[in-house]
């Protein structure tokens, strides 16, 4: 019975061991992660704007990339992929 605790005592704190290492590596990698960043490597953000229809959305996408595609559609139907 003593043994069998020893072991549950031994194995939690090889877990939390584990847990400690795996944070501070986690919290390594950020901070080499952020110093690495620059303006250069920076992604442009992805946006989805989901909706029913005539509720704004290519309106919202014009002002967002300064476009003007709502002002084309035939029927209010907008029938482009905006990812280009």
């Amino acid at each position: 019975m003593k043994n069998q605790e020893e072991e549950e005592n031994r194995q939690k704190m090889l877990l939390a061991q584990k847990r400690e290492e795996g944070k501070k590596r986690r919290l390594e990698q950020e901070k080499a992660n952020l110093a690495a960043r620059s303006r250069d490597d920076l992604r442009c953000p992805i946006v989805v704007i989901m909706g029913h229809v005539d509720t704004g959305k290519t309106k919202l996408l014009d002002k967002i990339r300064k476009t003007n595609v709502q002002e084309g559609e035939a029927g209010g139907i907008t029938q482009q992929n905006g990812a280009n």
